[in-house]
């Protein structure tokens, strides 16, 4: 019997019960279009097939051939697996999880966005436009909140392998790097590297990693850090050939600070102070005068800003006076480029500030407009600063302020992208 039973061959007429052919282990077994199940060798018989067909399947018994061949045609478009169902997720739907991962990253949304609105409203779409058979389709395509963090942990982690492997294939190896460290909102220090190597004819400038700095910022614990990261990507300390930081004593110290660790692992890699460090540390060193007036200035901003009603009624005057703006801009000590930003807008509404100040009875503050050179030293603080903000965007981005050929191939003095 069971020799019998291997000799079974799929016929044509078979299409009329729903079924199909398809080779599993070098052997031809039945498979039904519509639910995709594939019975055994044994079952390819007519009485088997039908019964299949009329227990599983009775709203579909009385369809005609033509039914059953269209499904069977697109079945053969899916990729199956060895059992006859069909792949988890074929290679067009995970691409387009990675695709639309790398768009949630890019855009610096939540993970969760993904299956709480983009797939959602997508789904809505693709079954209005094109209807709900290709709605099923796009369904499989998963962009569940884990998925989307493995997505982006993926490619995060194919594009560090690439540039390491592109910093090994450097010229010599040579590279120089640049380190920053800054605390966020959460009081956290985070430590940025960005590296620079040269490919083919370009020099090439990356974002290399970024680490947490758990207790202190010491040069032995940003060198710690650093020695981590060389070390599991296999890159060379030697091939250092630049470094450039800021200006604290745990980056610049000449005994203990990270450029000296730096240079007794690789002793031809010359320093640099980032230059826009070095400007936001000027700006900081301004005449007392200038000062004074600046302090002024962060005084009205506060008290015209800090309330909700002065605010509201600030902007009604403003609206009333076809000011050009309607509010006034805070300014932020951590992020020195607010102090341009910030004069400038105060500038700009000079007689809105000063009549608003006249409504409001604050002659401590409306004193200050009545001040000689107090007008000029505001408009020359506005300008200034604004110079300095276009210079420091200047030196800011890829291919910017390398040193001269002539001078030191690599060695380049970086800037914060």
């Amino acid at each position: 019997m069971a020799s019998g039973s291997e000799k079974r061959k799929y016929l044509d007429e078979y299409m009329k019960l729903g079924f199909t052919s398809i080779t599993v282990s070098g052997q031809e077994k039945p498979q039904y279009v519509l639910c995709h199940k594939v019975l055994s060798t044994e079952s390819m018989s007519p009485s088997k097939l039908k019964l299949h067909l009329e227990t599983n399947h009775a709203q579909h018994a009385k369809q005609d051939p033509e039914f059953f061949k269209r499904h069977e045609r697109n079945l053969k478009r899916q990729k199956l697996d060895e059992g006859g169902a069909f792949q988890q997720q074929n290679v067009a739907t995970v691409q387009a999880s990675y695709e639309v991962s790398l768009e949630i990253a890019k855009k610096k949304k939540p993970h969760s966005i993904g299956e709480t609105l983009i797939k959602p409203c997508t789904l809505l779409i693709v079954e209005w436009v094109l209807g709900k058979a290709e709605a099923r389709k796009v369904e499989q395509v998963s962009l569940s909140n884990n998925t989307v963090q493995h997505r982006i942990r993926d490619m995060s982690e194919d594009v560090k392998q690439q540039i390491i492997n592109e910093i090994k294939a450097a010229p010599f190896g040579l590279f120089s790097f640049q380190l920053a460290e800054s605390t966020d909102v959460s009081s956290c220090s985070q430590l940025l590297a960005f590296i620079r190597y040269v490919k083919g004819d370009d020099i090439k400038e990356e974002f290399l990693f970024y680490s947490a700095l758990e207790t202190t910022t010491k040069a032995n614990d940003v060198m710690e850090k650093m020695k981590l990261f060389f070390n599991a990507g296999g890159i060379q300390w030697e091939n250092a050939c630049g470094v450039c930081t800021g200006g604290a004593p745990a980056m610049l110290g000449s005994k203990s600070g990270f450029q000296s660790k730096v240079k007794m692992l690789a002793p031809q890699a010359k320093g640099t102070h980032c230059m826009i460090y070095r400007y936001a540390l000027a700006c900081k060193t301004l005449p007392l005068s200038l000062k004074k007036v600046l302090e002024v200035i962060i005084k009205i901003v506060n008290y015209i800003k800090a309330g909700a009603l002065n605010t509201r009624m600030f902007k009604e005057l403003c609206e009333d006076m076809n000011a050009e703006h309607e509010t006034l801009l805070y300014y932020t000590a951590v992020c020195w480029l607010s102090k341009g930003n910030v004069l400038n807008r105060v500038f700009e509404l000079h007689a809105e500030v000063k009549h608003f100040l006249n409504l409001q009875g604050k002659h401590d503050l409306l004193q200050h407009y009545d001040k000689e050179l107090w007008n000029e030293q505001l408009a020359y603080l506005a300008d200034i600063f604004e110079q300095q903000n276009q210079l420091n965007l200047k030196l800011q981005g890829r291919a910017t302020n390398i040193i001269g050929a002539e001078e030191a191939p690599l060695a380049i003095v970086f800037q914060p992208v």
